[in-house]
């Protein structure tokens, strides 16, 4: 199970990166239902990281405008596994979108400071 936080009204997931020759470190990520993708990181962090090129995709932006966007894998650690998910170079914070949730129930408790919670859907 994943846990996060409510913090002025967005919901927040740590996410854990693992990159070679480093310890792993966590991101805070804001949970964003209306992209379908797996997560989104701005350019300078992606930069940083030294996350390797996959492609480049167009998107399009809330404003309806389009934009040609980097591709970059990363690897994480998603509910104590570790996983490569496609990161897009984009944006001012990190989204994590409903792709990276696939197969989980998200609940959120609409407070301040409630309880975020991503649990794995038991297949039975």
């Amino acid at each position: 199970m994943i846990h996060g936080r409510l913090i002025d009204c967005k919901a927040i997931v740590p996410v854990i990166f693992r990159l070679p020759q480093q310890p792993d470190f966590s991101l805070n990520f804001v949970v964003d239902t209306a992209f379908n993708g797996y997560l989104t990181l701005p350019t300078q962090a992606v930069s940083a990281m030294n996350l390797p090129l996959h492609s480049s995709t167009p998107i399009k932006l809330a404003d309806g405008s389009e934009s040609l966007t980097a591709i970059h894998l990363a690897t994480v650690v998603w509910d104590n596994v570790e996983k490569v998910v496609l990161v897009l170079a984009s944006g001012y914070k990190p989204l994590l979108g409903v792709a990276i949730m696939e197969g989980y129930h998200l609940e959120i408790d609409f407070a301040d400071n409630g309880l975020v919670s991503l649990e794995k859907i038991s297949s039975s």
